[in-house]
């Protein structure tokens, strides 16, 4: 996913700067990366992203599940080579839709047209064959055989972020998602705790990534659910409480919070953990509703602030070339507003929900 993350990333990049300059230097890199996943990364040609390590010191998986027993079928048994995970194809919509608005905004209106009828393409195919409609819920991935690997994982909550699940699976899926055998208490686990591999303290095998479900966080507020993204951000908010100076290792324990005080320690953890200080940065801009268009110095906003998180200020946003305080507060009604308190530059704030909420 790592390519794919690279115009992601770029598209993030513009949507905040506008900066067509910085655009341009990297459009070549970012139009190779889709050409290489639309050829090598799909050499069997049947429209999905495959993985195969080549070198015999290099890792077996590939997706971000990258430890060597993360990919199971439901009796335990390890899937084989090549294969592809369901976030890939996530990823890799999310980053042809991305280059398509990219390519609009350099005035390639036919490139654009080519790369966002492809996501679209992918994602009608995505719904179609790894949907597991006696699980409400999609497939982790297929095999070489093209038979999909049934366990019931935390990648899904990726797939939602990245808007490749349609409409219809969306309210399912989430519903599916916050059942107690996946939803701890502090996270989702990244396996079913009913599946028979699954270990509340195995790196990629019920324990509970903060990183990730930041990323969830995004996709349930992008989508509508605000309620699930505000108890999951609240779990996530204390989940960091457990821990000096509130950060949290690299992966925890996925033990229920029902049961437990803790949710039991990942052995050799990572602390402090890099992408971890990304979390709550990623858990703000999804509760405040934040959607920067940078080339109109717009920013749309649509604060969603839980009885537990009264009021934010943030200090120093950057949107194009202006920089600006923005304070968001809830009244006791429930009521939540945000305002400009100061700033340089030009910056519009408008209230304007996702557009793609099903709520909204």
């Amino acid at each position: 996913a790592s390519p794919l993350d690279f115009v992601i990333a770029l598209a993030h990049h513009f949507a905040w700067s506008g900066d067509r300059g910085f655009l341009r230097r990297h459009w070549d890199a970012a139009r190779r990366i889709l050409d290489w996943a639309r050829t090598l990364g799909d050499q069997n040609g049947d429209g999905y992203l495959e993985y195969e390590t080549r070198s015999p010191k290099g890792t077996k998986n590939q997706g971000w599940k990258d430890s060597g027993n993360a990919i199971l079928y439901e009796d335990g048994t390890p899937v084989p080579v090549p294969l592809g995970t369901c976030e890939l194809q996530a990823y890799w919509f999310a980053a042809q839709q991305m280059m398509a608005a990219l390519a609009w905004a350099l005035d390639d209106r036919e490139e654009a047209k080519a790369y966002w009828r492809s996501a679209s393409e992918l994602k009608e195919r995505f719904n179609r064959d790894w949907w597991m409609p006696e699980h409400d819920y999609f497939a982790l991935a297929r095999d070489p055989d093209k038979r999909l690997v049934r366990a019931l994982t935390s990648n899904v909550g990726q797939c939602i972020a990245t808007g490749i699940i349609d409409d219809e699976h969306l309210p399912r899926v989430v519903g599916r998602m916050f059942a107690p055998d996946l939803f701890s208490g502090w996270g989702i686990r990244t396996l079913s705790s009913a599946d028979r591999s699954y270990n509340p303290i195995d790196y990629h095998l019920g324990s509970v990534w903060a990183v990730e479900n930041a990323s969830i966080v995004f996709g349930l507020r992008r989508f509508g659910f605000d309620q699930r993204a505000a108890d999951l951000s609240k779990a996530l908010f204390d989940l960091a409480a457990l821990y000096a100076g509130y950060r949290i290792p690299e992966t925890v324990g996925g033990y229920p919070r029902s049961e437990w005080p803790t949710p039991g320690a990942y052995p050799r953890a990572n602390t402090p953990q890099l992408w971890n200080a990304s979390v709550f940065p990623m858990l703000l801009q999804s509760l405040l509703g934040l959607q920067p268009v940078a080339p109109l110095s717009l920013l749309a906003i649509d604060p969603v602030l839980p009885e537990w998180l009264p009021e934010v200020i943030l200090d120093g946003v950057r949107l194009g070339k202006a920089r600006a305080t923005l304070r968001f507060w809830r009244t006791n009604s429930g009521r939540t507003h945000g305002e400009v308190v100061h700033h340089r530059g030009t910056i519009h704030l408008v209230r304007q929900p996702p557009i793609e909420s099903l709520s909204a």
